[in-house]
């Protein structure tokens, strides 16, 4: 039987991608600016503000000009007066052939209830959409954090799974070394084959696991291909790098997620209000100057100033249903506060919990793992004894090594833990 080969192929390293995240604040750059999330959010402030500024105009003057110009095209000849009766001329006719006509019309608002209203209700949702968009780059944040330590996590796996191999190839070379000797048999062989074959698995599982982690983490930075993460960026100042740009609340409610439904719920009750103003009387101060040049008019410029009073009698029941749906999205407003609120609450005491969870998880796995090691020391110096049995070898090496990489998930688990438990209650901006 021969001999396996110690430099196997599955032994070299996921080739790390073109592109490595060298800090947090290259990170958090990289989000600001490519984040598609972040992004919307943005812009969601940049059209409330418009909106704003869009009610705030139903409440100031409209100007507007206008003017034009006629040409006759038909003519007959006649008489046309000058000044008086002995003025008497045969021209063409009409006369002018061309008239020039302009003007300029102002209205300005005096009483306009809903209008005033209004605009003071797209003041409150220009304040709810930054508000959440507030909430939108602690999610961002929280996602970056997420896949930097799953980058880190798949990494250490695929390392640990190929020191697990190369540990599981050294043993089947003993065994069939022993069994060249006489002191092994060819199902000591076979269970040390099986566990080397169980063990390519999962190389090849733990691979993948980190192309897929390195093409979310791309993702999270906003590019389509995957990301590494620089050897020297340590996993443990994760969590001082989320703290350095989160402030933390006193309670879940002052997160940002809650007071964006907070100002949405302010909104929508406003947006239901204002139709009671829908039947309100307007007043509106109106002017129109205008200038021609046809001769037949009395004087070629004319100025008036007036008022507009509009009073709404009936509108076919429009205001009735617009007020219904209204009032029926300030309820649902309100029930989506409340459910933010419960959230926040619960994801603060269990983020909290989760961390001490984590940190006793991460403590009994690694006495689990010395162990498991302790056990497979003695059961190899037992099988090279001939003591042991090939039983023994291979299955205190799976053992081995599913706390190794049982530690390294636990390990990481603590860190994700943390930088939860400071988004969980905490307000953040890029």
């Amino acid at each position: 039987m021969a001999v396996p080969d110690v430099t196997d192929p599955m032994l070299e390293p996921v080739e790390q991608p073109a592109q490595l995240l060298g800090s947090w604040h290259q990170a958090m750059s990289l989000v600001q600016s490519r984040s598609t999330s972040v992004a919307t959010a943005r812009a969601r402030i940049l059209e409330a503000n418009a909106r704003s500024r869009q009610a705030l105009a139903g409440a100031l003057p409209v100007i507007s000009g206008n003017g034009s110009v006629n040409r006759n095209l038909l003519f007959a000849t006649g008489s046309t007066l000058l000044g008086s009766s002995a003025n008497v001329t045969t021209t063409r006719l009409p006369y002018p052939p061309t008239v020039w006509n302009a003007g300029v019309s102002v209205r300005q608002p005096l009483i306009d209830l809903r209008t005033w209203f209004d605009a003071r209700t797209a003041d409150t949702a220009a304040e709810a959409a930054a508000t959440n968009a507030e909430d939108v780059e602690r999610l961002a944040l929280g996602a970056l954090a997420d896949s930097i330590v799953s980058v880190i996590t798949a990494e250490r796996l695929s390392d640990v799974s190929r020191v697990s191999l190369r540990s599981n190839l050294s043993a089947l070379d003993l065994t069939q070394r022993r069994t060249r000797l006489g002191a092994a048999s060819a199902v000591d062989v076979l269970r040390a084959e099986q566990e080397v074959a169980s063990n390519r698995s999962d190389v090849v599982q733990a691979d993948e696991a980190l192309r897929r982690s390195r093409e979310a983490l791309g993702m999270a930075l906003g590019y389509p291909e995957a990301w590494g993460v620089a050897p020297h960026i340590k996993v443990d100042a994760l969590g001082a790098d989320a703290r350095s740009v989160c402030s933390p609340v006193g309670t879940p409610e002052e997160r940002s997620d809650v007071r964006a439904a907070k100002l949405n719920v302010e909104v929508s009750e406003r947006t239901a209000e204002s139709v009671s103003y829908g039947l309100a009387p307007t007043l509106d101060a109106v002017s129109d100057f205008s200038y021609t040049t046809d001769p037949r008019t009395a004087r070629p410029v004319a100025w008036s100033i007036g008022a507009v009073l509009t009073v709404p009698i009936y509108d076919g029941g429009r205001l009735g249903a617009e007020k219904d749906a209204n009032v029926a999205n300030a309820n649902i407003a309100r029930q989506q506060l409340t459910e933010a609120t419960r959230r926040a609450r619960l994801e603060a005491v269990q983020a909290q919990r989760a961390v001490d969870v984590a940190e006793a998880n991460f403590v009994v796995s690694r006495q689990a793992r010395d162990i498991a090691g302790e056990s497979a020391r003695l059961a190899r110096i037992a099988f090279v004894h001939g003591t042991g049995t090939s039983f023994d070898l291979v299955d205190s090496a799976r053992t081995q090594r599913l706390s190794e990489i049982d530690v390294t998930i636990k390990e990481f688990e603590v860190v994700r833990a943390r930088i939860a438990a400071v988004l969980a209650i905490s307000n953040c901006s890029l």
